[in-house]
């Protein structure tokens, strides 16, 4: 989700041109509120999906069965395009997921191989919000995007992407890890029910944390973050803190952090604090009780379980935002682009930040890194995963499913992931990673991958899911439009 190398600009298309700026986030907030549509995730586009607001609509082509369901036996097929015509594929993809070169090479690739002219043009967001009101308010229309797994979920409900056609991903069916998709069990994001076809493919997927600055903790890089870790989440609710190791000064943390300028990471957090107070009320210690996996109750039935990054309680959701209203005069501001580079020129101290982002500023890889490190708090967080998926607006199908699956060729996969630094879904990949040359291999590194290295943490982690419409627009959105706004 986002990251360090690029500069938060307005979209900028591959070919240089510049689009007019996108409406901010907390003035599409101000203006749903002024129409009684309160929040982010409430755009007419999804409350019209779900029935909510009627509407003209456009006619859906032949090919749509039904909202978001598509018969492939109708969408003509890469061989059948007229290789006269020059086909523009149109894409939203987070600000620092791969480097320039990489939709060029696509472009060669799709002539070299198929013998077809593509250009590619992509706009650049910073958060889910953002790339879900360019699709709803802004009425853009792509052909592949790249939102998180829990806006998946919400917009396959509203027939927003398209079911996709797994025989023209191949390189998806031999290489994914087959861990990373169909989650949950049951109640799949990626899929149209259980065992329907899928709307979305895995791009690359990481962890909500804290990055931090080790040396205004310890001498000892290892100790600075079992520190980090021990006191976690609650850094937030302080002005200062004095280490465990008396030769260090206490630190200043007053308006020298962040959180994330993301509706579900910063309200997860204050459900992870706001459950963890709730279960130390209830006496069950610092630590979860019998190690019962996040979000169930225990072996003897015992429920004082930490609460989930998906609470929908409305008392839940109160006590959540009564601590982060708490937590807000302490901090810097809410940001997606400032984490690392903060944290790099030491003007903030302690961030709330995303995995991949503290890699790529880290910089494990190279043989000077940066005095920082990442942790996941033991109070809990979340994972996610960033999907590809094809907006139910294109018309490009058979190009946009090449692309998807040029994604997950292992040679082009793994050139992804040791750019971004992100943790890779492509099992194929991931087993031909090699170690860089100052010795660093990603795939032992249990902040990228704690799924295998770090089982313990990753499961006080909960997968982001979609909470509902109802619960976002009366309960989150009022609360996030709230907290943000000045």
């Amino acid at each position: 989700m986002g990251g360090l190398r690029a500069e938060a600009v307005s979209s900028t298309p591959a070919d240089g041109t510049r689009r007019a700026s996108s409406v901010s986030r907390r003035a599409f907030l101000k203006w749903s509120a002024a129409l009684g549509l309160t929040g982010t995730l409430g755009g007419m586009g999804v409350l019209s999906g779900l029935g909510y607001v009627k509407g003209p609509q456009e006619p859906r082509p032949a090919w749509e069965t039904e909202p978001g369901r598509v018969d492939y036996s109708l969408v003509p097929s890469l061989a059948a395009l007229d290789k006269s015509q020059t086909y523009v594929l149109k894409i939203a993809q987070w600000y620092d997921y791969w480097p320039g070169s990489f939709l060029s090479d696509f472009r060669d690739f799709m002539n070299s191989e198929h013998g077809l002219r593509v250009e590619t043009r992509w706009d650049v967001y910073t958060s889910n919000e953002e790339l879900f009101n360019w699709i709803t308010l802004g009425k853009r229309r792509y052909d592949v995007i790249f939102p998180s797994n829990y806006l998946v979920d919400l917009m396959k409900k509203a027939g927003m992407i398209y079911s996709l056609n797994e025989t023209w991903l191949p390189n998806f069916q031999a290489n994914i890890d087959p861990t990373l998709i169909g989650q949950p069990l049951g109640n799949p994001y990626d899929r149209l029910g259980p065992q329907g076809p899928f709307v979305s493919v895995p791009y690359f997927w990481g962890t909500t944390g804290i990055g931090f600055r080790t040396t205004a903790f310890s001498p000892d890089p290892a100790k600075a973050r079992e520190e980090v870790e021990e006191v976690g989440w609650d850094f937030l609710w302080m002005d200062s803190y004095q280490p465990t190791d008396a030769s260090m000064p206490r630190i200043d943390l007053h308006k020298k952090m962040r959180m994330l300028d993301d509706e579900r990471d910063v309200l997860g957090t204050g459900f992870k604090k706001a459950g963890w107070e709730w279960q130390r009320g209830l006496g069950l210690g610092p630590s979860y009780p019998n190690g019962y996996v996040v979000g169930t109750t225990d072996p003897d039935g015992d429920p004082g379980y930490q609460w989930t990054m998906n609470e929908t309680d409305p008392a839940r959701i109160g006590a959540a935002g009564e601590l982060l209203f708490a937590a807000k005069p302490h901090l810097f501001d809410f940001s997606s682009t400032d984490q690392a580079t903060s944290l790099i020129a030491n003007v903030a101290i302690l961030n709330q930040a995303w995995s991949g982002d503290m890699m790529y500023a880290i910089r494990p890889d190279q043989y000077l890194t940066q005095p920082m490190d990442y942790a996941v708090p033991r109070q809990g967080s979340t994972w996610w995963i960033d999907c590809g998926a094809i907006h139910a607006k294109s018309r490009n199908l058979a190009i946009a499913h090449a692309f998807l699956d040029f994604i997950h060729d292992i040679e082009q996969n793994l050139r992804l992931t040791y750019w971004n630094l992100y943790s890779t879904p492509n099992k194929a990949a991931f087993d031909a990673l090699r170690p860089y040359n100052n010795g660093y291999d990603m795939r032992t590194d249990p902040r990228l991958y704690p799924n295998i290295n770090a089982p313990e943490t990753f499961r006080i982690c909960d997968l982001t899911q979609d909470v509902g419409l109802d619960t976002l627009i009366n309960l989150y959105n009022p609360l996030w439009f709230d907290l943000t706004t000045d």
